[in-house]
C-alpha cells in the first residue's frame, strides 16, 4: 500500500488510476530526459577522447624535449630557466546548465607563450631550452581543456545513474504496486455490488410473496363463499 491502507471506494479507485497516470507520465519524461543525456555524454565523451589523444601526443613530445634538455644542458641550467619561467596563469571557468547539470568549461589566456614573452635571452639559452618550455605550454595548454570535461563527464554519468534509478523505481516498485491496489479495490467493489444485487433481488422476491399472500387468501375465502352457496341451494 502506498503509505496507508485502500479503502474499497470509488473514489480510492479514481485516486489510484489518477496516480498510475501519473506516474506513467513521470517515467515517460525520466526516460526523455535520460536519453539527452545519454546523447550529450556520448557527445561529450567523442570530444574528450580526441583531446586525451592530443593530450598524449603533446606529453610524449614535452617529455621527449625535457629528456633531451636535460642530456644536452643538464639539470641544474634545466631547473634554472624553469624557475625562471614561472608564472600564474589567467584562467577563466564558464559554466553551462545542461538538464539542471553545471558543466563547466576552462578557458585560459595566452597559455603558449612566444620567445619575446618567456623573458630568457636568446643568445643565452639553448635552443632545447626554448624547446622544452613550448612543448609544456603546448601540453598545459590541453591538458586545462581535458580537466573540466572528463569532471563534466562524470556529473552527466551520475545524474543518468540517478534518473536510472528513479525510473526502475517508478516501473517496478510504484506503478506496479498502484496496479495491485487498483484491482484489490475494483474487486471489492465488484463483490460489493454483487452483494447489493443478491440483496436487492431477495427485497424484491419477500415483496413479491407479500403481494400474492393477500392475493392467494382472497381466492380461498372466494372458494369457501362459492361452496356455501352451493350447500344452500
Amino acid at each position: 500500500m502506498t503509505g496507508e491502507s485502500a479503502s474499497p471506494t470509488r473514489m480510492a479507485l479514481l485516486t489510484r488510476r489518477a496516480q498510475i497516470r501519473l506516474a506513467q507520465e513521470g517515467a515517460t519524461l525520466l526516460e526523455g530526459k535520460r536519453h539527452a543525456l545519454l546523447q550529450e555524454l556520448l557527445t561529450r565523451a567523442r570530444e574528450y577522447r580526441d583531446m586525451r589523444r592530443e593530450l598524449h601526443i603533446r606529453g610524449r613530445a614535452a617529455t621527449i624535449a625535457l629528456v633531451l634538455a636535460r642530456a644536452m644542458r643538464g639539470t641544474d641550467e634545466l631547473r634554472s630557466a624553469a624557475t625562471a619561467l614561472q608564472r600564474e596563469i589567467d584562467v577563466q571557468v564558464k559554466t553551462k546548465n545542461v538538464w539542471g547539470i553545471p558543466l563547466a568549461d576552462v578557458e585560459g589566456r595566452e597559455i603558449v607563450r612566444t620567445p619575446d614573452d618567456l623573458g630568457l635571452g636568446r643568445l643565452a639559452t639553448s635552443s632545447h631550452i626554448w624547446e622544452t618550455a613550448e612543448a609544456a605550454e603546448r601540453m598545459l595548454e590541453v591538458l586545462l581543456a581535458c580537466a573540466p570535461r572528463e569532471r563534466n563527464l562524470q556529473l552527466l554519468g551520475n545524474e543518468i545513474q540517478k534518473v536510472s534509478r528513479r525510473i526502475n523505481a517508478l516501473q517496478e516498485h510504484l506503478i506496479p504496486q498502484l496496479r495491485a491496489e487498483s484491482v484489490q479495490i475494483a474487486r471489492a467493489l465488484e463483490e460489493r455490488e454483487r452483494e447489493e444485487m443478491f440483496r436487492l433481488k431477495r427485497i424484491k422476491k419477500k415483496k413479491q410473496r407479500r403481494r400474492a399472500e393477500p392475493a392467494r387468501w382472497d381466492g380461498i375465502r372466494d372458494e369457501e363463499r362459492s361452496e356455501g352457496n352451493e350447500t344452500c341451494y
